[in-house]
């Protein structure tokens, strides 16, 4: 292989079919002497030779005119044919190395002719990227080495986790999220689709390594919250985002909120119904406010039990935690009034330094992702102490403004060209490289983007866990005859 150009970021090498030995993503090592270049490869295509298509027609009229082969005494055939199969190899320079020092803006080239190239192993990549943090995490694997990153690389920053279905996203954010708890940190996980909920538990029915610390909340069950730990302000959120409450009934309700506080001494559900329904109120008002709280009284999850333990005990822990919002079978405007409160109540403590900073899973984050909340926690997220992840196979259901504050993105196969150009340009790599290499990634094959890989993009074959992920789909043709109780009479007229 030899270098052929070089336009701006883009690298053209010259190859021979023997050569090619080389897949979209992976990387080659550009070196003379003691620098060298990494160039990752986006993409393989024939070489244009001029003069190429008029020499393959003319074979091919010679051929099909003649019916044989041709007089070449001298063998130029078998060099001929090799010219035309000459390929180039398309790459990226992601950064060149002069001794220990990695340089993004270098105008060093490697020579045409005296360069050597070769394939660069996980190894070396790890060693660029400088990866030396104490908490290492086992992704997969790069060309059949094992690759880790850091833990820290998340903590303090905002993850992005983008795939079609059945690609592999959620399953790398249980490695990532059981690997996190692992190591001592506090992970609380919104589960649209419960499947968290078993990651206590191994393939083969024993405990897995997190089974000691790992708690699922099921909102209206084993997960309340009492009137007076909610607060005005996040009754008020809740009112307004989740239930479209008129401007006009929200200001009856702050003020009668802060009658019933100042007259009682502490703010029921029960209270605020009552009062409600004897205040002299314009008819519209009270119906608004009473149609909203008899159906926020009617999910259970709210209450004036004085039993309920509040959510902080709740999530103190000691030496790590995963905690699974269980939001499987609860209503759309049920599961928004859920994450809203958990929202505002996270922030609240958080800023009262009342909690360790932590790891916020947000699991099919395109249900419920609003800017009201979302895009407030992201902007002050690492004041607070937060490190949201967010998982979704819609990556334009997240706002611009999230995307450009991203640190890490993991980056699954997309073939939309919407969903891709998405991301692209948003993305902390060009967008040639985000459209052709995800575009290819076979399932469980992930592109990694940003600050996880020192913004040296890598595509990793993400590795198996071994805890029961639920995250399989359900398919009818899997079940036996049996299952299906198909008559035997109906299965011998099939067959």
């Amino acid at each position: 292989m030899k270098i052929f150009s070089k336009q701006k970021d883009t690298l053209d090498i010259l190859a021979f079919p023997s050569e090619i030995v080389v897949e979209k993503g992976q990387y080659l090592v550009v070196s003379e002497g003691d620098k060298f270049m990494l160039a990752q490869v986006v993409d393989v295509s024939y070489a244009d030779i001029p003069g190429i298509l008029e020499d393959m027609l003319r074979e091919v009229s010679l051929e099909i005119v003649n019916h044989e082969n041709i007089f070449d005494p001298f063998d130029m055939g078998s060099l001929t044919v090799m010219i035309k199969e000459a390929r180039i190899v398309r790459c990226k320079i992601r950064c060149i190395v002069e001794g220990d020092r990695i340089v993004h803006n270098s105008s060093w080239l490697p020579s045409r002719f005296r360069s050597n190239i070769s394939a660069a192993g996980a190894d070396l990549l790890r060693s660029v990227m400088k990866l030396a943090g104490k908490r290492k995490i086992h992704i997969g694997t790069v060309g059949g080495e094992d690759f880790w990153v850091d833990a820290e690389s998340f903590d303090g920053r905002l993850t992005i986790i983008t795939g079609k279905k059945e690609t592999g996203k959620s399953h790398i954010m249980k490695l990532i999220s059981t690997a996190l708890v692992e190591y001592g940190a506090l992970v609380i996980v919104f589960d649209i689709n419960g499947e968290y909920v078993n990651l206590n538990r191994r393939v083969d029915g024993g405990q897995s390594s997190i089974a000691l610390r790992h708690e699922v909340l099921e909102p209206g069950k084993n997960f309340k919250v009492r009137t007076e730990d909610v607060g005005l302000r996040t009754f008020m959120d809740i009112l307004i985002h989740v239930y479209d409450t008129p401007s006009s009934s929200s200001r009856e309700f702050f003020r009668i909120w802060n009658a019933v506080k100042r007259n009682r001494g502490k703010v029921t559900l029960k209270d605020l119904i009552e009062i409600i329904q004897k205040t002299q109120l314009h008819e519209s008002v009270k119906e608004a406010l009473m149609s909203r709280l008899m159906a926020i009284e009617a999910t259970g999850i709210i209450t004036d039990d004085e039993c309920v333990t509040s959510f902080e005990d709740v999530v103190k822990c000691i030496g790590g935690k995963m905690l699974v919002i269980n939001l499987r079978d609860l209503l759309p405007s049920t599961r928004r009034m859920v994450v809203e409160y958990l929202l505002s109540k996270l922030t609240e403590l958080l800023q009262a330094r009342r909690l360790p900073p932590i790891f916020l899973v947000a699991e099919e984050a395109h249900l419920y992702l609003r800017d009201t909340y979302w895009d407030d926690i992201v902007t002050r997220m690492r004041h607070l102490g937060l490190s949201p992840i967010f998982v979704t196979n819609q990556p334009d259901s997240i706002p611009e403004t999230i995307y450009r504050q991203a640190d890490n993105v993991i980056l699954f196969n997309f073939t939309n060209e919407a969903d891709l150009e998405a991301i692209a340009k948003t993305s902390r790599i060009d967008s040639e490289s985000v459209k052709t290499i995800a575009a290819s990634l076979p399932p469980r094959y992930c592109l990694l983007i940003g600050y996880l890989v020192k913004d040296i993009p890598v595509v990793v074959k993400v590795r198996e866990i071994d805890v029961e992920t639920m995250g399989k789909t359900r398919l009818f043709f899997e079940l036996s005859d049996r299952q299906l109780h198909i008559p035997k009479v109906v299965r011998e007229q099939v067959a």
